[in-house]
């Protein structure tokens, strides 16, 4: 079967990965100033001749931190998040010793994702200095797509050419495909981030290579004052025509028993107040260029509505109100304000949620897939769109057919 480029599903138990690397006085140097531990075991010479062991000792933990190392970049590798690791040191390594660490799968569970790998750091002379076992979650990565791809054969061209569009969130996941896509189409697009600057970067890089038009603007969309700075901004270099509220936060996921009010006051400051803030502060723009707002949801705040997801559904249900109040208040602007209901998007908003799960959700989908991000952009660029130039108020299913009106 193939892997689809899930790491997770590419281990076997018995697999088995290592690194070396000699241990110098510049290293121990380094540690005790990272980590503070001054011990004169580990820095005085002289001290460390008059015990048993005659010279200096490394750190423990300096050489066990080559099992991090080999964790993060080769089994399993990229992705890869600790989640516990017993340690047995079992002798002394010193400044100048060449150590080994290693590592072997001895179990996978597809559903938690975790896999427990049996440690050992061992010297060039064969003795071992550490053992251990190590329990590690192989992380869900959004499969990255070549850009040729991003584009579905024979899509129209210059949708959005001339407009200016602010996307929050869009440094990864559906934020990240709405920039890319309006850019493709002509637009000039803002990408908003909060602490993911590499990842902007990373992206108007793309946008730019491609002969698209981008600006990186940062802001926490729930501060007054970071949106205030953003919009001035945007202002300064011209005006806005299209406005994506996409910025939102990770899901938590609790039994209302133990739930506390203040996550549900935090999901609707993050999701609702952010989407509230970044409106209000754009519309004197979009009013001018009789603009389009496109928010985006999710069909976990209809129907049923998603099992323990309280305080997200209960925020994306008050803000799929506050859109449709605002399309009856700003129709007379001609400013359009539609909504975008995915069902579960295949990125690392959801990486928590079980396997078990989300071979539900593609089982009673008809496309029998998971949604993408470019899905979910595709929908905004049509509600942005001219063609949907007599649409408000609308919130469109991305759902491969399992939610149907």
């Amino acid at each position: 079967m193939s892997s689809g480029g899930d790491r997770l599903l590419e281990l076997e138990v018995g697999q088995r990965a290592s690194l070396a690397r000699t241990i110098t006085g510049e290293d121990v140097a380094d540690f005790a100033r990272l980590s503070g531990d001054r011990n004169a075991l580990h820095l005085d010479e002289e001290f460390a001749a008059r015990t048993e062991f005659g010279q200096r000792v490394v750190h423990g933990f300096l050489h066990a931190s080559l099992l991090s190392t080999l964790v993060g970049t080769k089994l399993p590798g990229r992705g890869a998040l600790y989640v516990s690791q017993s340690i047995a040191f079992t002798r002394p390594v010193f400044i100048g010793d060449t150590v080994e660490a290693s590592a072997a799968v001895e179990c996978i569970d597809l559903e938690t994702r975790l896999v427990t790998l049996r440690t050992e750091i061992a010297r060039s002379d064969g003795d071992v200095v550490m053992r251990g076992t190590a329990t590690v979650r192989v992380l869900r990565l959004s499969e990255e797509k070549p850009r040729e791809a991003l584009r579905p054969a024979g899509a129209a061209a210059g949708l959005l050419e001339g407009r200016v569009a602010l996307v929050t969130g869009a440094s990864r996941g559906i934020g990240r495909a709405t920039a890319a896509l309006f850019a493709r189409n002509g637009a000039t697009v803002w990408i908003n981030y909060y602490k993911s600057r590499r990842a902007a970067e990373d992206l108007c890089q793309s946008i730019a290579e491609s002969g698209g038009s981008c600006r990186l603007v940062q802001a926490d969309v729930t501060r007054e004052n970071d949106i205030a700075r953003m919009t001035d901004e945007i202002a300064a270099e011209g005006g806005l025509d299209i406005l994506v509220n996409n910025a939102g936060p990770k899901i938590v996921s609790r039994p209302f028993a133990r739930l506390e009010w203040q996550a549900m006051a935090d999901a609707y400051e993050q999701i609702v107040g952010s989407a509230f803030r970044v409106t209000q502060a754009a519309l004197p723009a979009l009013k001018t260029s009789r603009g389009s707002i496109v928010t985006v949801l999710s069909t976990a705040a209809l129907g049923r509505t998603a099992h323990n997801w309280l305080p997200y559904v209960a925020a994306k249900s008050a803000l799929l109100a506050m859109n449709k109040n605002l399309a009856q208040e700003l129709g007379p602007d001609g400013v359009r304000v539609n909504m975008i209901s995915p069902s579960m998007v295949d990125t690392d908003l959801v990486s928590d949620v079980p396997e078990r799960m989300r071979q539900m959700t593609v089982s009673g989908t008809p496309l029998r897939r998971l949604a993408t991000a470019e899905d979910v952009a595709g929908a905004a660029l049509m509600l942005a769109s001219p063609y949907a130039g007599f649409v408000t108020g609308e919130n469109l299913l991305v759902t491969g057919g399992a939610y149907m009106h």
